[in-house]
């Protein structure tokens, strides 16, 4: 079954809401970089929360989330509003006497950007707290974007042979026209919900009516997309990247090396040029 997010809106509760199956589009990363099971779930949330982001804006607005944590743990995911994503991590393991679990981030920074075709670049970050990614996640959009939400993931590693990876989420953001009583009532509700292993068992359309049946009001969707891993690399922008080098240096990598070869950090496609392919690159 291929993954999907509903979009909707509570005219109840004036109330945003994206519930996603993330399952196969946060496996294809996990796989391609070898990820252990601590990084999986980090990289699959990362992604959500990029995910989410990327619905609060205009459609052709992109989102990345990047962060690091003083352990050296580190990911990086793209969104766009329909799903169309791309993401890489870092693994690394906990000093010595470390007694924090080991799905809790550390101190460090939470970045993220926006931007299009059509607008300046818009930057804002948080400074990381010892909790989940959940958390720091909330703490981003409550300092960062003044915004009232709920949120909640799910992502079920592999643990052993035959354990079945599972990667779900819903998120809930407050509308100008919400009032308090709104948020405290829906919070109540939804953080009851997602802590149910039940909930998180549902396929996404029957997560949907679990939800309108704890809230006690329907959910109005919007739109159904289908998310997917899709890199935007390609050998014409990896030949930028040689430009930027310029041309004494590329023939000095090409003189050493006897080619040069650039590997995408998120597909991990290799592409190589060798002295023709240069040549021509610097005479065009």
């Amino acid at each position: 079954m291929s993954d999907q997010v509903i979009l909707g809106i509570s005219n109840t509760h004036h109330y945003r809401f994206t519930i996603v199956n993330l399952t196969e589009t946060a496996k294809e990363p996990m796989f391609l970089h070898s990820l252990n099971k601590e990084m999986s779930v980090f990289l699959s949330k990362t992604m959500m929360g990029a995910l989410f982001l990327a619905e609060m804006t205009k459609n052709q607005q992109k989102v990345s989330i990047q962060w690091k944590d003083e352990s050296n743990k580190q990911a990086l995911a793209y969104s766009d509003r329909y799903g169309k994503m791309k993401s890489v991590a870092y693994s690394t393991t906990h000093a010595e006497g470390d007694i924090r679990n080991e799905f809790i981030l550390g101190q460090g920074i939470m970045k993220v950007i926006r931007w299009d075709y059509e607008s300046d670049t818009y930057q804002s970050y948080t400074n990381l707290i010892e909790d989940t990614f959940e958390a720091n996640f909330i703490k981003y959009l409550t300092e960062s974007e003044q915004i009232r939400a709920i949120v909640g993931m799910d992502v079920v590693p592999f643990d052993f042979p035959g354990n079945d990876f599972s990667s779900k989420g819903v998120f809930f953001e407050a509308l100008p026209d919400a009032t308090e009583e709104s948020f405290i009532f829906l919070r109540s509700k939804i953080d009851s919900l997602i802590t149910k292993e039940a909930f998180w068992n549902l396929g996404i359309d029957s997560m949907l009516e679990a939800l309108e049946k704890e809230i006690g009001s329907s959910l109005e969707v919007l739109s159904k997309e289908t998310p997917e891993f899709l890199c935007d690399c390609s050998r014409h922008k990896v030949a930028d990247i040689i430009a930027s080098l310029g041309e004494k240096e590329a023939n000095s990598i090409i003189d050493e090396m006897g080619k040069i070869e650039i590997t995408c950090e998120f597909c991990r496609t290799a592409y190589q040029f060798d002295s023709f392919d240069v040549e021509k690159f610097f005479k065009q």
